[in-house]
C-alpha cells in the first residue's frame, strides 16, 4: 500500500483538496463505494487503472485519521490519500499505520494563501489535486 498525506493547519483547504481530487477520480476511474460521498469529509474508494484508491478528507484528529486508517484496511487499496494536521496525533497516528505495514507516508503540504480572492485559493486547491492525482 502506498500512502499520501495531505497535511496543513486547520482551515487551509485540505478537504476541499481532497475533494478535487475524488471528482478527478470520478471522471478518471469510477467510485466503487455504495453510498458516495461527493464535497464531503467522508472517504471514498475508486478504481482506476486496475488500483483500488482510498481519499479520507477528514483528517483534523488523531480519531478522524485513525478511522480513516481502519478505513484504508478494510477496503484492501492499493494507494491511500489521508488529510492530517501537520504535526500531533493526526499525523503520528498516519505514520505509526505506515511503519506497521513497513512504508514511509509520502507527505505533501497544503497551505492557505491568505490574501488570495476565494476563485484564486480554489484554483491553487485544484492545482494540488493534480498534484496528488500524478502520484497514483
Amino acid at each position: 500500500m502506498r500512502i499520501i498525506g495531505l497535511y496543513g493547519h486547520g482551515g487551509c483547504g485540505k478537504s476541499a483538496t481532497m475533494n478535487f481530487l475524488k471528482e478527478i477520480l470520478r471522471v478518471a476511474g469510477r467510485s466503487i463505494s455504495s453510498m458516495p460521498h461527493p464535497n464531503s469529509e467522508k472517504p471514498e474508494t475508486f478504481e482506476y487503472k486496475g488500483l483500488v484508491i482510498c481519499v479520507a478528507p477528514g483528517g483534523d484528529t488523531g480519531d478522524i485519521v485513525q478511522q480513516n486508517v481502519d478505513y484504508f484496511i478494510h477496503k484492501k487499496c492499493d494507494v491511500a490519500f489521508s488529510a492530517s494536521r501537520c504535526k500531533g496525533e493526526p499525523a503520528d497516528t498516519l505514520n505509526r499505520f505506515a511503519k506497521s505495514i513497513g512504508v514511509n507516508v509520502d507527505w505533501v503540504p497544503k497551505s492557505y494563501e491568505y490574501n488570495l480572492s476565494d476563485a484564486t485559493q480554489q484554483l491553487c486547491n485544484e492545482e494540488i489535486a493534480q498534484f496528488l492525482f500524478g502520484k497514483i
